[in-house]
């Protein structure tokens, strides 16, 4: 099989076709479509009045309020260009859990290819990072279908290993993307809140706009094993002795108190935030995920 063919099989192809012509609809006269920025900017499409505050550009004071008011308001704008999406995909060591299909990282790849497909499809430049203790592969941003080639390559070419932090990877894209962009982040999250929260401050203080992916495998969902077992983490973790009737009840409580902290940190922030799980057929997964993004 093609690497190719791989990440985005004919059929698979041809649900992403009809997912880009109704991006078309959607927002007539950009091709940003279903990933319409709420980056701020300065463009055709009115959004709201604020306060003025130190450092804005003083050519985009409504000099009608000031007059009428005596109080300095500036107007701000819907940025209606196409988007420079650049995908932070996560390549540590949790991430190569699951077999066949199911494996997390393998998911994770075809989510990045479909999206960076449909995206570059409606001439966005897209650009792709992958990730675990600090970046290890960057290709910038750029349109065409030659960068649909580069992207491919890359994931073929990535392996999933050692520990992730990414708090220092988004420092990292901070410091190296100063244009404000899109960014995708591909992840199973399993960090820290702290340290989630950190990396997700960093680039919204970037005033990038920030959509979050959760990849997870059903297993880590429902945690279904029973009876003794010694468990090995993805990331250099020592292995553990446990009885799977007593971890399970522990294990879901605190997975459940983590997902729950994500999405209110996520929503607090303005960011998205949304879970693939990977024994759900793609497509349907990224239809649902599109659909809802186009409604918020």
């Amino acid at each position: 099989m093609s690497a190719v063919n791989r990440y985005l099989d004919p059929a698979l192809v041809e649900r992403l076709n009809h997912l880009s012509l109704t991006a078309r609809r959607v927002v007539e006269g950009t091709a940003a479509g279903l990933y319409r920025s709420r980056l701020k900017g300065a463009s055709i499409e009115f959004r709201q009045h604020r306060a003025y505050a130190r450092g804005d550009e003083i050519r985009r004071l409504d000099w009608r309020i000031l007059a009428r008011t005596d109080r300095p308001f500036v107007k701000e704008y819907d940025e209606e260009v196409n988007l420079r999406c650049l995908m932070l995909l996560d390549s540590s060591g949790s991430m190569d859990f699951g077999d066949g299909s199911l494996n997390k990282f393998d998911y994770a790849c075809r989510l990045t290819a479909s999206l960076a497909y449909l995206m570059l499809g409606q001439s966005e430049a897209v650009g792709l990072t992958t990730m675990g203790q600090k970046i290890r592969q960057w290709i910038p941003p750029h349109v065409g279908t030659r960068q649909m080639s580069q992207l491919i390559d890359a994931m073929e070419h990535e392996e999933p290993r050692d520990k992730s932090s990414l708090a220092d990877c988004a420092k990292e894209m901070a410091e190296r993307v100063r244009r404000r962009s899109f960014m995708l982040i591909i992840s199973d999250f399993f960090e820290p809140i702290d340290a989630i929260r950190t990396a997700l401050s960093r680039l919204w203080y970037s005033r990038h706009e920030v959509v979050c992916l959760r990849i997870l495998h059903p297993q880590e969902l429902e945690f279904p094993f029973t009876g003794w077992m010694r468990l090995r983490g993805k990331e250099n973790d020592r292995p553990r002795l446990i009885e799977s009737a007593v971890a399970r009840e522990r294990y879901q409580a605190n997975f459940r108190e983590h997902s729950t902290q994500m999405q209110r940190m996520c929503a607090s922030i303005g960011m998205t935030f949304y879970e693939f799980v990977t024994d759900r057929p793609l497509a349907d997964e990224l239809t649902r995920f599109l659909r809802a993004r186009s409604l918020s």
